[in-house]
Formats: structure tokens, C-alpha cells, sequence
């Protein structure tokens, strides 16, 4: 006959009901929330050793979903989300993470002017001078007034003096 005192199972302890309640907020989506649920329940019951490891997985696990969460807020999923997001980025200065949305929507629409025209502004700024020339042949291709827009849009003054970018828009057959 076993000496060890029989479980308790119609009362679950205090740290299983933590572990719980930081559970319930995760399936919830609400990772700041489980999160500090997981800490205090690691803090609060150091001799739970099983529960707290899967505690710091979880809290990290939260972290991690915080962290991307704050990075890209918003997430575009069609074409036309995605050229205006990636518009916005571009106002805000934020070029690298704005070339991304763009290109996703240049992809699904590779001959739609604005997109590549877009494209080729956000390059422009980014320093991706070939990635630029190539957009604005692109989007002058499928839309020839783009050429005259080009002239005088600022977005491109850091390739103003490239050779190829003076052949694109200052010659009438490109």
C-alpha cells in the first residue's frame, strides 16, 4: 500500500489555476496580459518546477507575438492595401519595410502603373537605384505620362544625376 497522500482533484492549486487563467488570455490573443500572467506565476511558485517550464515557454511565446505584433501592426492582404501601405510607409521615411508591401503588390499586379510607379519612388529613396531605374521603365511603359511625373517628383532627387534615370525620362523612347 502506497504511503504518498492521495491527489486532490476536485480542488486544482492556486499555481494550476494561474497557469490556466495565463492560458485562457493566450488563446485569446491578449499576449501582454498572459504574459504577465506567466510571470507572476513564475515568480509566485518556484517549487513547480513542471508548470514553470512550460510557464517561460508560454511567456515567451508571448514575447515573441508582442515584439512581431508592435513591428508590422497591419498586415495588407490585398492589392490595393498593399500599394497604400506601402504609400504610407513611404511618407513616414520607413522605404525598406515600404519596398516590401510594394513589391508584394507589384507582383500580383505587374503591369498596373501605379504600383510600379510607386515602386519606383520608394527605390529611389531607399538607395536602390537599379531596383528604381527599372520600376519607373516599367511604369512609364504601361503609362507614359509617368515620364513627365518623374521630371519633377521629388521622391526622385538621390537618382536625379543617374545616367540611366536622365535616358528614362528625358528620352522619348525608352
Amino acid at each position: 500500500m502506497s504511503t504518498k497522500k492521495p491527489a486532490v482533484e476536485h480542488k486544482p492549486n492556486a499555481a494550476l489555476e494561474s497557469f490556466e487563467k495565463g492560458l485562457r488570455a493566450l488563446g485569446k490573443k491578449d499576449y501582454e496580459r498572459a504574459g504577465e500572467i506567466f510571470q507572476e506565476l513564475i515568480e509566485s511558485y518556484p517549487e513547480e518546477r513542471d508548470l514553470l517550464e512550460r510557464a517561460r515557454a508560454y511567456r515567451a511565446a508571448c514575447e515573441r507575438s508582442l515584439a512581431e505584433s508592435r513591428r508590422s501592426p497591419f498586415k495588407p492582404k490585398t492589392f490595393e492595401e498593399m500599394v497604400q501601405y506601402g504609400v504610407f510607409l513611404h511618407n513616414r521615411g520607413e522605404f525598406d519595410e515600404a519596398l516590401k508591401h510594394l513589391r508584394q503588390a507589384v507582383e500580383l499586379h505587374p503591369k498596373n502603373e501605379h504600383a510600379l510607379y510607386c515602386l519606383a519612388a520608394t527605390a529611389a529613396r531607399a538607395g536602390d537605384t537599379p531596383a528604381a531605374l527599372k520600376a519607373l521603365r516599367s511604369a512609364i511603359a504601361v503609362g507614359p505620362a509617368n515620364r513627365a511625373q518623374a521630371r519633377s517628383d521629388p521622391d526622385f532627387d538621390p537618382i536625379r544625376d543617374d545616367e540611366g534615370f536622365v535616358e528614362i525620362v528625358y528620352s522619348q523612347a525608352s
